[in-house]
């Protein structure tokens, strides 16, 4: 929609970017916050934070970039345009994970807790950054009369180069065909949603852990569901039934449901 905010001197400032620093800095005090209420040091948030936006930028961006990989082939320098919007949310939290993940184990830190520490951070974290993906044009739905949005052609937003480039709309529209806003849905159901879920949730939590992977079971199950809404240029299905994403996203919530019980076990246990 608003693709650039405003301009200092001849530099724009992308709200894409301005959203996702949003993203982050709210995570970051949140979950300081939340370490301090379980009595943990808050200075190993901001040192795991560190690695976490680190991968979060770098798998994001891989993750975009496999998706559309013929575009940046073509134009590898735009590979580096990251203020400019395109971080896939699973390559984001993948090498996030991981990188957050060695750090507390490096540093002997309990992983479960951590990880409960986390949650709700990274809820609250998709919820404004998909905000900025509406913003940029990215991320965007399927065409629908009924259901969708159109995009203006100012600043030349995704939804509308890719509507361009497969012949829906002709050189020189003012707006594109109207697209299912999975944006705005990603951002309240995979984001706040969950994140005020999450906080209800606090109270029953019975064992470390229980929070982390009740994230994982929720936004699953959110984004497997808003996958099927979603536009993708490479409309691969797997069985001809589920896309990649929703395959992955299946084994997400059967892992998590088998460490919940092995977690559970080890409480009753302990």
């Amino acid at each position: 929609m608003y693709r650039i905010l405003f301009t200092i001197g001849s530099f724009p400032i992308y709200s894409y970017g301005v959203m996702v620093a949003l993203a982050f800095i709210t995570a970051i005090l949140l979950a300081v916050k939340e370490a301090k209420k379980s009595g943990e040091n808050p200075e190993r948030v901001l040192d795991i934070s560190l690695y976490v936006i680190l991968g979060a930028l770098i798998g994001g961006r891989l993750g975009y970039v496999i998706f559309y990989l013929d575009y940046y082939l073509e134009n590898p320098i735009k590979i580096l345009y990251f203020r400019q919007g395109g971080l896939a949310f699973l390559g984001s939290f993948i090498l996030a994970f991981i990188l957050g993940a060695w750090y507390v184990l490096r540093n002997k830190l309990s992983f479960w807790k951590y990880a409960d520490i986390a949650a709700p951070s990274v809820a609250i974290g998709i919820g404004i950054g998909r905000i900025g993906c509406f913003l940029n044009g990215c991320c965007f739905g399927v065409v629908s009369e009924n259901y969708g949005i159109k995009f203006p052609s100012l600043h030349m937003p995704p939804v509308y180069l890719q509507q361009l480039k497969d012949g829906l709309i002709a050189s020189g529209s003012s707006c594109t065909l109207p697209v299912i806003p999975t944006q705005i849905y990603s951002s309240l159901f995979d984001g706040f949603l969950i994140f005020f879920i999450l906080l209800w949730m606090k109270k029953y939590k019975k064992y470390d852990g229980f929070i982390f992977l009740s994230f994982l079971i929720l936004y699953s199950v959110s984004r497997f569901t808003i996958e099927f809404f979603r536009f993708y240029e490479n409309n691969y299905k797997v069985f001809n039934l589920l896309t990649i994403t929703q395959t992955i996203l299946i084994g997400v919530v059967l892992v998590s449901l088998v460490f919940m019980n092995i977690l559970k076990k080890k409480s009753k246990k302990a």
